[in-house]
Formats: structure tokens, C-alpha cells, sequence
């Protein structure tokens, strides 16, 4: 398959494969995302094909691949192979790996961060850039972890921004013991209220907005016990999408950081807007074995 194919689906269908049309269609995603980058991902087929999504929701083949039995640690923008290998994802779908010193184990990780059991607290950008911060009182009191955001000791709430730093949040005297559901850039308290983060480190209060209990977690969306479905932007707004009528709520199964599948393989993204599309690949997605969450 050529590396360069991508795949993209908005009534009517485009097929774009490769010549003059892909450079400029990769160019014009490059000169916009990289204004507003959030939330790439990707998945992997068991035999090791990797393809990626980007935060439009386009979906990529690049040619990457990746030994499944090799991956040890996974989250939304990365995945380290064995334990010195680090491959992050950057805004344009590519795949970096990176040889440099890992932790032993991984204490706590989100989408776009995780932190090890030497106090390192490794953020990963959308440039697909690692950030390190060391012997940091915060990180080393770390004990609970959502997508873009985690949780310590001291009853105080951090958000990691799309630049892959941790930045201390709050929002209406909100604790970090009142939480107790932990999602993608959004969570949940014991009074049933819920709240989202943004790409740049705030987090914003939705009492005014009445959702079930959240009983399926995708990165920048959820289902709750009515079945609906919810979105949220990078920039925190919650949002109840147009969904594709072939989307069936209930089917969904493989859920990743800004996508996710059904039981016949059907594939459908989340873009950083909150919009839900259905795309096709030539693959059989029934085959993923690796998650991007």
C-alpha cells in the first residue's frame, strides 16, 4: 500500500491516494493544525500496521508499523515499545521513536502524559515533543489519573496542556476527593456534576447541564446511562453531535482517545471540535489489537 494514502469520508466520499492533490491536501492540514493542535492518535492492527488520526479526524496510513508484542505502556499520543523505546505521535499523524532514559515502571498515565516510578513526569506536545520535569513535590504526590489530567495528595487538580505542561486548575472550590469518575478531558463528582478540561489548562464547570451516569469513557467523548452520546471540544464545550446513521451507541466497543469502533469494524473520529464522522480504511479493523487510551 502506498505509504502516503489517506483515507477520509464526507458526503460525497473523497479518495485522495497520492500526486500534486496529497501534497497539497498534507499541506494545508499541516498550516492548520499547527495552530490548534489536539488530541492525534492512532491504533494498531495485529499485524503491526499503524495507522494514525489527527485532530480533524482524518484518518492515515504513513507506511509505520509496530510490534505488538513489543508494546508495554499506551495512551493517547504515545506508546513505549519494551522499556526503552518511546514512539510519540505528532499533529500530522508521524511516528517518532524516541532512545532515552524510561522509567522502570509507569505509576500514572493520561492521553498525553504519564508519569514513572522515579518521580518523572514525562508530557508529550502535538509537535510530538517530550517534556520532563524531575523531582517535583507535585508529580511525586500523583494518585489519581484522567486523560489530560491528574490528581494528588493534596486535593488539588493539574491539567496537562496541549504543550505537554502540567498546570494546577480549579473551578468553583472543586477538590480532587469530590471526583469520581475519571474520563478523557472531562470527569465527574459525587454530586453528578460534570466538568471538561481545555487544551490550554482550565477546567470548566457543566452544572448547568444534565448527563446521566458516564458509563462509557472515550478520550473527548462519552455514552451515559440514557445512551446519549456526548463530545467535548478542545476548548471544553460540551456538545451532543449529528451522529452518522449508520452509528449504533450501543455497539460501540473499541473506544480510543478520539475515535472509536464497532463490533463489525465500522470506524467513526471524534474531531477537536466535537464532530463525529464515520471513515473507511482497505483494513480490517475487527483486527485492532492496540488502543490509543
Amino acid at each position: 500500500m502506498d505509504k502516503h494514502k489517506c483515507f477520509e469520508y464526507s458526503p460525497p466520499q473523497v479518495l485522495i491516494t497520492k500526486g500534486t492533490q496529497m501534497k497539497r491536501l498534507l499541506l494545508a492540514l499541516i498550516t492548520t493544525l499547527s495552530f490548534n493542535a489536539y488530541s492525534q492518535s492512532y491504533f494498531v492492527l495485529d499485524s503491526g500496521v499503524t495507522i494514525s488520526i489527527d485532530t480533524s479526524g482524518y484518518v492515515y496510513d504513513f507506511g509505520h508499523y509496530t510490534p505488538v508484542g513489543r508494546v508495554t505502556v499506551k495512551g493517547g499520543q504515545y506508546l513505549v515499545e519494551d522499556t526503552n523505546v518511546l514512539v510519540t505521535v505528532d499533529e500530522r499523524g508521524g511516528l517518532f521513536r524516541k532512545y532515552e532514559m524510561l522509567p522502570k515502571q509507569v505509576v500514572g498515565k493520561g492521553i498525553n502524559y504519564f508519569i514513572g516510578d522515579n518521580g518523572t513526569f514525562y508530557g508529550i506536545d502535538s509537535q510530538g515533543f517530550v517534556n520532563l520535569v524531575e523531582n517535583n513535590e507535585k508529580i511525586k504526590t500523583a494518585t489519581k489519573f484522567g486523560g489530560n489530567y491528574f490528581t494528588n495528595d493534596a486535593d488539588e487538580v493539574f491539567v496537562v496542556t496541549s504543550e505537554g505542561k502540567f498546570v494546577q486548575a480549579s473551578s468553583d472550590g472543586l477538590k480532587s476527593s469530590d471526583i469520581i469518575t475519571y474520563g478523557g478531558n472531562y470527569f465527574m463528582t459525587n454530586r453528578g456534576v460534570l466538568y471538561t478540561t481545555t487544551a490550554d489548562g482550565k477546567i470548566v464547570s457543566k452544572h448547568a447541564d444534565r448527563v446521566g451516569i458516564i458509563v462509557k469513557k472515550g478520550g473527548n467523548y462519552f455514552v451515559d446511562s440514557t445512551g446519549m452520546l456526548y463530545t467535548v471540544g478542545f476548548d471544553g464545550a460540551l456538545k451532543m453531535p449529528t451522529l452518522p446513521l449508520s452509528l449504533r451507541i450501543q455497539a460501540m466497543s473499541k473506544l480510543g482517545s478520539n475515535y472509536f469502533m464497532d463490533g463489525s469494524g465500522k470506524l467513526f473520529t471524534v474531531d477537536k471540535e466535537g464532530n463525529v464522522f464515520e471513515r473507511w480504511v482497505t483494513y480490517d479493523l475487527k483486527t485492532t489489537k492496540i488502543i490509543s487510551l
